[in-house]
C-alpha cells in the first residue's frame, strides 16, 4: 500500500513538473518612439504574432511590443526588433536566428500608434492577425494564418491573407480585399470608390448606407446572390450564379468573387 502511494506521489510529481516545462513562458517587453509626421509612412514586418496599429494626433511614432518564449528564456534573444528611419519614413523589422537545429518559438505581439493621415505603406504578419484603426491613408495589410481588419481608412486600401477573414468598415478609397480560406466582410456609409472582393471558400457580404450608385458584377460557383438594392440588367441573365448590372444611376465598380459561399448586398 505505502509502496503504490509513492508511485502515485513520484508520478503526480513528474506531471506537474511536465506540465510546468509545457506552460512555462518568459516575456520581454520592448518600447520605441521616434518623430513621425502625417505626411510620412509607417511599414511593419512580423512572423508570429498580432499587430495592432491606430493613430494619434502626435507627430511621432509609438512602438510596443512583447516578445514571449516558449520553454526556452534564450529564445528570447535570437529574435531581434531592428526599427530603422530614413527621411519621413519608419520601418520595423523582426528578425528571427537563422537555425537548423530547432524552431525558435517565440511570438512578437506589436501594438503600435502612428499620426493621423499616415501612409501604413506595407503591414505583414504571417501567423495572427493585422489590425488597423484609425484616420490614416493609404493602407496595406497583410497576413498569412490570422485575419485582417481596418477601419476609418481614407486612401486607397489592400487587405489581403489566405487563412483567415477580412473585415472592413468606414472606409472611402478604393478597396481591395482577397483571401483564400475566409469569409469577408466591407461596411460603407456613402461608396466613394471602387471595391474589389475576392475569396474562394468563404462568403462576401456588403453593408452599405444611403443611396448606392455603381456597376455591380458577382459571381459564385457554389452559393447564392442577393441584394437589397434595385439593380438594372442589361440584356439577358445567362447564369443564376452571376449578376452584373447598375445600381442607381451606376458609378465606381463593385466586383465580388467566390467559389464556395454566398454574395450578399445589403443596407
Amino acid at each position: 500500500m505505502k509502496k503504490s502511494i509513492f508511485t502515485l506521489m513520484i508520478c503526480l510529481v513528474f506531471l506537474a513538473g511536465a506540465a510546468y516545462l509545457i506552460a512555462a513562458e518568459y516575456q520581454e517587453k520592448f518600447e520605441k518612439a521616434l518623430p513621425l509626421t502625417a505626411n510620412g509612412s509607417f511599414s511593419l514586418k512580423n512572423t508570429n504574432g498580432d499587430v495592432l496599429i491606430s493613430t494619434w494626433t502626435r507627430n511621432e511614432v509609438e512602438i510596443k511590443a512583447v516578445k514571449t518564449a516558449k520553454r526556452d528564456k534564450e529564445d528570447l534573444n535570437r529574435v531581434k526588433i531592428e526599427v530603422s528611419a530614413a527621411g519621413d519614413s519608419v520601418t520595423v523589422d523582426t528578425i528571427y536566428e537563422k537555425t537548423f537545429l530547432r524552431n525558435i518559438r517565440v511570438d512578437v505581439q506589436y501594438e503600435v500608434k502612428v499620426p493621423e493621415g499616415v501612409q501604413l505603406e506595407k503591414v505583414r504578419s504571417t501567423n495572427g492577425d493585422v489590425v488597423l484603426t484609425g484616420r490614416f491613408s493609404d493602407a496595406d495589410a497583410g497576413t498569412t494564418n490570422g485575419d485582417v481588419k481596418l477601419e476609418s481608412a481614407s486612401g486607397k486600401c489592400l487587405a489581403h491573407t489566405t487563412n483567415g477573414d477580412i473585415r472592413a468598415v468606414n472606409f472611402k478609397g478604393p478597396m481591395e480585399a482577397s483571401t483564400t480560406n475566409g469569409s469577408i466582410h466591407l461596411e460603407v456609409q456613402t461608396l466613394e470608390a471602387g471595391i474589389s472582393g475576392h475569396t474562394t471558400n468563404g462568403s462576401i457580404t456588403v453593408k452599405m448606407g444611403g443611396e448606392l450608385n455603381a456597376n455591380f458584377r458577382a459571381h459564385t460557383t457554389n452559393g447564392r446572390i442577393r441584394t437589397d438594392f434595385p439593380i438594372t440588367i442589361s440584356g439577358t441573365v445567362s447564369s443564376r450564379r452571376t449578376l452584373e448590372g447598375t445600381l442607381g444611376k451606376g458609378g465606381p465598380e463593385i466586383d465580388l468573387r467566390t467559389t464556395n459561399g454566398s454574395i450578399t448586398l445589403t443596407r
